[in-house]
C-alpha cells in the first residue's frame, strides 16, 4: 500500500539534513587535503592541492546552502516518467562521448565513479534495508532499488551539480570529489541507518526481495573477468597500466602519437625492456607485417577474396598452396602470438592501446552467448586481421563507417537473428561468412580494402533487392494498419471519458457500461475517423447510446413497453451495423445481445422477478488487451494477444525476471527479443514503434511480422515468456562500451 505522507516526510527529512551533511563532508575533505599537501613532493600537484583547499574553504558555505535545493530537484526526478533512472554517475559512458571530453572531464568522471563506488561500499548494509522500506512506501511489492531517491547516486549527482553551478574548475571539482568520498560514505551510511530505524518504529512493512534469474544471453566478458589465458605481455597489471579512461580518450583524439622526444613516445621500447627483456627487436616498418606463418597461404586467400566464388573453391585453392611451416599453431594461438609481436614492435602508445582495445572488443563478442558458436568463431578468426589493421589505421575506432567496423557490425547484428544452428537459413548465413570473411584471417593486411571487399560481397549475398523490397512493403503495410489502430484507440479513450460522464451510465448493469466504454467507444472513434469532416454524429452511432442506456433499465422500460417494442429492432440493427464497422467478432456480439435481451425481457415481468445478467459477459466484452485491434488488422500485422480466459489474470508474483534497464519504451529500432510461443523460443527484431509507443512491430528472420501492445510486452516479460536479447542497434557499440567500462574500472582501481 502506498504511504505518501511517510514517503514525502522521508524526502523532506533528507532534504533538510542535506546542508548539515555537506558541511561535514566539506570539512573532512579540507582536512584530507591538508594532510596530503604535506606528503606530496611534486610542486605542481602541491600547488593544485593548495588551490583546491583554499577554494573549498571559501565555497563551503555556498556549497552547503545550495545543496538541499539541488538534492530536492534530483528527488523529484524519481516521480517522473524516468523514475530516477539515468543519473549522471550511473549512466554508462560511450566511446563517442569519450572522444568529445577533455582531460579534466575524464578525470572528473573517474572521480565521480570512484566516489560512488566508495560510498556504496561504506553504506551498503543500511542502503539494502532502506531500499526495501522505500519500495514499500511507493507501493511496490518487490524491492526495486532504482525507485529509491535516497540512493548514493542522487547525492553524488547533486554534489557535482552544485559544484558546476558554482563554476568550480573541472580539475578542482575532481579533487574535491576524491577527498569527499570517504566522508560522504560514512555520513550516508549513518543517515540511512537512522531512517531505517525510524521507519521500522513506525511499523512500515518492508517490500520483499525478488528472485532474479540470470538471462542465458549474458556475456561472459561483461559479467566479470576475462576468460583469455594470461600471457607475459598481457597480464592484468599491464592492462591497468595501458588501458585507462584518459589514455583511451587520448587515443580517440589522436593525442597519443607524440613526437619521439616525448618520453611517452618511448613507451613500447620501455615496455619491451620491462616485460620482455631479451625479446627480439622488430623494426617499426615491420610492425604491421609480422611473420607468424601465414605468408604461405596469403595468395590463395587473396584470390578467394577477389573472386568470391564458393567455399569448396576457396578451400581447394588454399590447399594447392605450400603448407605453413611446421610448428605454427592455429588461429587462437596465432592471434595471441601476433598480438605479442605487435606489442613488442609498437613505436607509440597509440599502437599498444589500439591492440588492447581490439583485443577486449573481440573478446567481448567472442564470449557473447547471444551469438551462436559458429558466428563467434568467425569473429575470433578475424582478430589477427583486425590487429594488423589498427596498427596502421586507427580510424577504425573513430569512424563508424569504416569498412572493418561495418563488417563486424553486420556479422554480429545479423547473427542475432538465429537461435539454433539447424535450419537452411542459418547454414546459408554461415556459408556466406565462411566464403567472404574467413579468408581475411590469413591476409597480410596493409589497408582496409580487403574488409571493404568482404563487406560488399556479404551485403550482395544477404540483401537481395526483391526480398528487401518485399520485406519493406510488409513492414510498411503492417505499420500503417497499426498506426491507424493506435489513432482509433486514442480517440476511443477520449470517447470513453465522455461516455462515463453520462448520468445514466451508473444506473445500468456493468455489462452494458462495459460494452459502451469498450467496443462501442471503438465504433464511435472509427465512425469519426472514417466520416466526413464537420459531421457531429457520422452514422448516427452516438444517438444509439442514450437509447441503449434507456432500454437497459427495466425500471424505465416497464413504464413504456410500447416504446421499447418499437425501439428494439432499430436498436439491434444499429448496434450490429456499428460492430461490423470495426470487425467485432460475431461470437462476442451474440453474447452481448443475449445479455441485452434478458434485460429487455424484464420489462414484461414484475420487479420482484428481476434476475442478474450472467457475470461471465464482462471479461469477453472488455477483451484481452487495452487496445482493440480488429481481426483484419491483427491478421495484417501478426498481432499477438492473450486468450480471453487470461485477460484478467494477475501477473504471477512468484519469480519475476528483473530487467530494469529494458523497459519497453526504451527499446530502440533494431533491438532483438526472444518470445516463447508454443514451447519454442523465437527471435524477433523491433522494426517499428507506433507514434505514441503503445504498439510494437517485430520482424522474424524469415520476414514474418508480429505485433503486440506495450501491456502484452510487459506481461510476457514479467512472466518470463519474453526476454530482451539486445536493446542496442549495434552489438559492436556494446562491445566498445565494454572496453570503456574496463578502462573506467582500471582508472578507478589505480591513480594513474
Amino acid at each position: 500500500m502506498v504511504a505518501p505522507s511517510l514517503y514525502q516526510h522521508l524526502l523532506e527529512q533528507a532534504t533538510q539534513a542535506g546542508a548539515s551533511l555537506v558541511s561535514k563532508v566539506a570539512l573532512a575533505a579540507r582536512q584530507s587535503m591538508r594532510v596530503e599537501v604535506q606528503l606530496v613532493r611534486n610542486v605542481m600537484e602541491r600547488d593544485h592541492l593548495e588551490l583546491s583547499f583554499r577554494l573549498l574553504e571559501t565555497q563551503a558555505a555556498q556549497l552547503s546552502e545550495r545543496f538541499p535545493v539541488v538534492l530536492s530537484a534530483v528527488f523529484l526526478r524519481y516521480q517522473g516518467s524516468d523514475s530516477g533512472l539515468g543519473q549522471l554517475v550511473s549512466r554508462p559512458l560511450r566511446l563517442d562521448q569519450l572522444e568529445l571530453m577533455d582531460e579534466g572531464q575524464v578525470q572528473e568522471r573517474v572521480e565521480l565513479a570512484r566516489m560512488l563506488q566508495h560510498v556504496m561500499q561504506e553504506a551498503e548494509t543500511a542502503l539494502t534495508d532502506l531500499n526495501s522500506y522505500v519500495s514499500a512506501l511507493v507501493g511496490l511489492q518487490r524491492v526495486c532499488p532504482e525507485r529509491n531517491p535516497l540512493r548514493p547516486d542522487s547525492y553524488v549527482t547533486a554534489l557535482q551539480q552544485v559544484m558546476t553551478d558554482l563554476m568550480v574548475p573541472t580539475r578542482v571539482r575532481a579533487t574535491w570529489l576524491h577527498h569527499m568520498a570517504s566522508a560522504l560514505g560514512r555520513a550516508l551510511g549513518a543517515a540511512y541507518q537512522v531512517w531505517v530505524d525510524d521507519l521500522q518504529r513506525q511499523g512500515v512493512r518492508r517490500a520483499g526481495f525478488t528472485v532474479i534469474r540470470t538471462p542465458d544471453t549474458a556475456s561472459a566478458v561483461t559479467q566479470g573477468g576475462s576468460t583469455r589465458a594470461q600471457r607475459a605481455v598481457w597480464t592484468q597489471p599491464y592492462r591497468q597500466t595501458v588501458l585507462t579512461l584518459d589514455k583511451l580518450r587520448r587515443l580517440m583524439a589522436g593525442e597519443l602519437d607524440a613526437p619521439l622526444d616525448d618520453p611517452k613516445a618511448a613507451f613500447a621500447q620501455q615496455f619491451s625492456r620491462e616485460f620482455e627483456s631479451g625479446a627480439p627487436e622488430v623494426s617499426a616498418a615491420g610492425a604491421a607485417s609480422v611473420d607468424i606463418g601465414f605468408q604461405a597461404t596469403v595468395p590463395a586467400a587473396l584470390e578467394a577474396l577477389q573472386e568470391m566464388q564458393q567455399v569448396d573453391v576457396v578451400m581447394q585453392r588454399m590447399q594447392q598452396r605450400p603448407a605453413a611451416p611446421v610448428g605454427r599453431a592455429g588461429p587462437r594461438a596465432s592471434a595471441d602470438a601476433l598480438r605479442d609481436e605487435l606489442a613488442r614492435a609498437a613505436t607509440s602508445m597509440s599502437q599498444v592501446l589500439s591492440l588492447e582495445v581490439v583485443s577486449l572488443m573481440v573478446e567481448t563478442l567472442v564470449h557473447d552467448k547471444r551469438l551462436l558458436a559458429p558466428v563467434r568463431k568467425v569473429i575470433e578468426r578475424l582478430e589477427p586481421a583486425l590487429l594488423r589493421l589498427v596498427i596502421i589505421d586507427p580510424r577504425f575506432f573513430i569512424d563508424q563507417t569504416h569498412p572493418a567496423r561495418r563488417l563486424l557490425q553486420e556479422i554480429s547484428q545479423r547473427g542475432l537473428a538465429f537461435v539454433a544452428e539447424e535450419g537452411a537459413e542459418f547454414q546459408a548465413f554461415l556459408i556466406a561468412l565462411q566464403r567472404h570473411v574467413s579468408p581475411l584471417a590469413v591476409l597480410n593486411v596493409d589497408s582496409a580494402k580487403p574488409f571493404e571487399a568482404a563487406l560488399k560481397q556479404l551485403l550482395q549475398d544477404w540483401d537481395d533487392p526483391k526480398v528487401q523490397a518485399n520485406l519493406s512493403s510488409q513492414i510498411d503495410s503492417a505499420a500503417a494498419v497499426l498506426g491507424y489502430a493506435e489513432a482509433r484507440n486514442l480517440r476511443a479513450a477520449q470517447m470513453t471519458d465522455s461516455l462515463k460522464a453520462i448520468p445514466d451510465m451508473g444506473r445500468v448493469p456493468l455489462e452494458v457500461s462495459d460494452f459502451l466504454c469498450g467496443p462501442w467507444a471503438q465504433v464511435l472513434a472509427q465512425a469519426e475517423l472514417k466520416g466526413s469532416a464537420g459531421l457531429d454524429d457520422p452514422g448516427g452511432y452516438k444517438m444509439l447510446v442514450n437509447e441503449l442506456l434507456w432500454s437497459a433499465q427495466p425500471g424505465l422500460t416497464r413504464q413504456d413497453v410500447g416504446r421499447l417494442t418499437k425501439l428494439v429492432p432499430r436498436l439491434l440493427s444499429g448496434l450490429r451495423e456499428g460492430l461490423r464497422l470495426i470487425g467485432y467478432p460475431s461470437t462476442k456480439t451474440s453474447m452481448f445481445f443475449d445479455a441485452l435481451m434478458k434485460l429487455h425481457h424484464q420489462a414484461f415481468k414484475a420487479p420482484a422477478q428481476d434476475a442478474p445478467v450472467a457475470a461471465a459477459v464482462e471479461a469477453s466484452l472488455l477483451g484481452n488487451q487495452d487496445h482493440w485491434v480488429a481481426p483484419s488488422e491483427a491478421k495484417a500485422s501478426g498481432f499477438m494477444a492473450f486468450p480471453d480466459d487470461q485477460a484478467q489474470d494477475p501477473v504471477s508474483p512468484s519469480v519475476v525476471e528483473v530487467m530494469p534497464a529494458l523497459v519497453p519504451v526504451t527499446l530502440k529500432l533494431g533491438a532483438w527479443i526472444e518470445i516463447r510461443l508454443k514451447d519454442t523460443w523465437q527471435r524477433m527484431q523491433l522494426s517499428w514503434i507506433s507514434p505514441h509507443q503503445t504498439l510494437f512491430l517485430f520482424t522474424t528472420n524469415g520476414g514474418k511480422t508480429q505485433s503486440m501492445t506495450q501491456r502484452f510486452f510487459e506481461r510476457m516479460l514479467a512472466e518470463g515468456k519474453l526476454r530482451v536479447v539486445s536493446d542496442q542497434a549495434s552489438m559492436l557499440d556494446g562491445a566498445l562500451e565494454a572496453v570503456v567500462h574496463t578502462a573506467m574500472r582500471n582508472s578507478i582501481d589505480s591513480r594513474a
